[in-house]
Formats: structure tokens, sequence, C-alpha cells
């Protein structure tokens, strides 16, 4: 996600309640993908919104808006396009990405155009650390939020000391008070409150076709996995690093 804010207090306003503007949201949306032709998808809600290749889903309330979608998906958030950066004027400019299949959380921050902080790992590697830490790392990094194993499970003796993907849902909730999994308490946003307007992207003079004018499908909630199952015997001889990495922390099977 790709937060645009100008507003003095972004959590209070997205509290009070927002609506999105689709003309807007069609707008940021053709800025953001360049010449690529966009096909309309209808309206739904964050937590809703297709995470594809092949899709975008914008969201504008005034003074913020959202971008979620291939356009911001990255591993290596210093290296996104400035085109993608300055899509909309904003004083500051927040990204987050987790990946609960591959245990990876992302963050980072511009300001007035500048990156000050970017963050990126899975539980074992981190991909990207630039720019001085904020306050509210140093309780993770000081190990006072530390992953929890499944019983069983042998963790990597160079993990973090901390899962990187709450890493970023913590950013997440202290710089637009949205928390990405459950369980969402009374001061947070649910991903189920933010309504965006949804489009397919398609290569440059792509002439829409019967079956991208089609009403789609509407996508599944995305809902994090249970972290209580128990990795299965046997060795990870035969197992890919990502799903390794999962299962040491309990987030699934081979």
């Amino acid at each position: 996600m790709l937060w645009f804010v100008d507003s003095d207090d972004p959590i209070a306003d997205l509290q009070f309640g927002v609506r999105n503007d689709p003309d807007a949201a069609a707008r940021l949306a053709q800025t953001v993908v360049g010449d690529s032709v966009l096909i309309a998808r209808g309206e739904t809600t964050l937590d809703r919104a297709a995470t594809t290749d092949d899709e975008v889903s914008v969201g504008v309330f005034g003074r913020i808006a959202v971008v979620v979608g291939a356009p911001v998906a990255t591993d290596f958030p210093s290296q996104l396009p400035d085109s993608v950066i300055g899509a909309r004027p904003a004083k500051v400019v927040h990204l987050v990405v987790t990946d609960l299949q591959r245990s990876f959380g992302a963050f980072a921050s511009w300001e007035n155009g500048t990156l000050r902080r970017s963050f990126a790992s899975n539980p074992v590697d981190i991909s990207e650390n630039i720019g001085l830490p904020y306050v509210f790392e140093r309780e993770f990094w000081a190990g006072e939020r530390p992953l929890r194993y499944s019983e069983g499970a042998m963790p990597d003796p160079q993990a973090l000391p901390f899962h990187p993907t709450e890493f970023a849902d913590h950013a997440s909730t202290l710089w637009v008070g949205l928390r990405l999994t459950p369980p969402f308490g009374p001061d947070v946003i649910s991903p189920e409150a933010i309504p965006v307007s949804r489009f397919a992207i398609r290569p440059p003079g792509h002439q829409p076709t019967a079956d991208d004018l089609r009403e789609p499908r509407r996508p599944e909630p995305q809902t994090a996995p249970p972290q209580d199952s128990e990795p299965e015997a046997g060795g990870d001889d035969d197992v890919s690093a990502p799903t390794k990495v999962a299962r040491w922390f309990g987030f699934g099977r081979r």
C-alpha cells in the first residue's frame, strides 16, 4: 500500500469515516500505471482489494489517498519509480508491504519526495535497510516483540528478533491507524473500513474485450493464516526457502 498523506492527523480523518472519490481514484490509478490501459472493476474495500500482477486498487479521500497492488509491490522500496512516489502531491508518502506467504514485511517513508527510511526483510534476510530507524522500531530491535515459534519448530540461528510482517503492520498502525491483520481493537482501523476502486491493468493500446467488461468475481477478504499449526516432521531438503521460512514461524505446511 502506498499512502499519500497531506493531512495533519490522518488517523483521525480515517477513523471519522471516509468516502472514496471514484473519478479521482481513476485519475490517480492512471497516473500510477502510465500508458497502460485500465479496466474499471467496480468499488470494493481494502480487505478485498486484489493484489495480483494485473490489478490495482485506489482510494482517494480528500487529503489522503491509497494505492494497492502490482505498481507498488516491491521487495526494495527505495527502487519505486519517482513517477509513482510523485503520482499525487503529498507532504508524506508511506509504503507498507506485507506478504504472509513469504513471512515478508517492508515499510518506507518519503518526506517532500525524499526517502527518509526504508526497511524490507523476511525473518532471516534483510533486503533493504536505509536511513535512521524511527523511535517505534526500538522495541522490535531490542527483542521486546519477539517471534513466537510453533511447538517443536527449530528457529534459524540468524533469525531477526521480530517478525517482519508484524514490524510493517506496526508501522501502518502508527502512520495511518490501519491494522492489516487481526485482531482489530477499538482504536485501530480495519481494512474493510477503507473503500477503494478496483482496476485491471492491460498493456498499452489494449482494446477492452467482452471478458474485460464482464462483472468480475469479488476476491475473498485477505486474512492471516493460522499461526498455531505445528510443523510437519521430516527434512526441509525439498522445501523452497520461502516455505521453510513460513514453516519456521508456524505460517503453514509443506
